[in-house]
């Protein structure tokens, strides 16, 4: 193996751990931060004041317990799916790029492709 194969493999692998180790991480903080908000509605509900003389001024239950409560159990709001996620993702990749492509003159690329080539050429002669 090569230096070069090694060390793009090596780097290849080490992004990926952190990458997916960072993912794993902001996903157990957002269900978190969803349990303590959900939480947070319940508990401020129970112990709402407003109701307590008079059953016309109780507040609305919060969104979980808004809907039809089947056999004593409450109905918690579903979490978006993993492909519902990804697909917001790509759906931003997309409009960055197309953005970028929208934002982005034909000049500017010669100009880019023309250093490239020139570069390719002094190293070719050099050796």
């Amino acid at each position: 193996m090569g230096f070069f194969s090694g060390f793009f493999s090596g780097f290849a692998l080490t992004t990926s751990i952190v990458y997916i180790s960072l993912q794993i991480h902001r996903s157990n903080r957002i269900a978190q931060r969803d349990a303590i908000r959900e939480q947070v509605e319940l508990i401020n509900w129970l112990s709402s004041s407003s109701g307590a003389y008079d059953r016309r001024f109780l507040p609305k239950p919060p969104r979980q317990m808004a809907g039809e409560q089947e056999a004593g159990r409450i109905r918690w709001p579903s979490q978006p799916s993993i492909k519902d996620v990804l697909k917001h993702r790509w759906n931003d990749e997309v409009e960055a790029l197309a953005k970028k492509a929208f934002e982005s003159r034909w000049e500017d690329g010669r100009d880019i492709a023309l250093e490239g080539w020139k570069a390719a050429m002094r190293l070719v002669k050099r050796e």
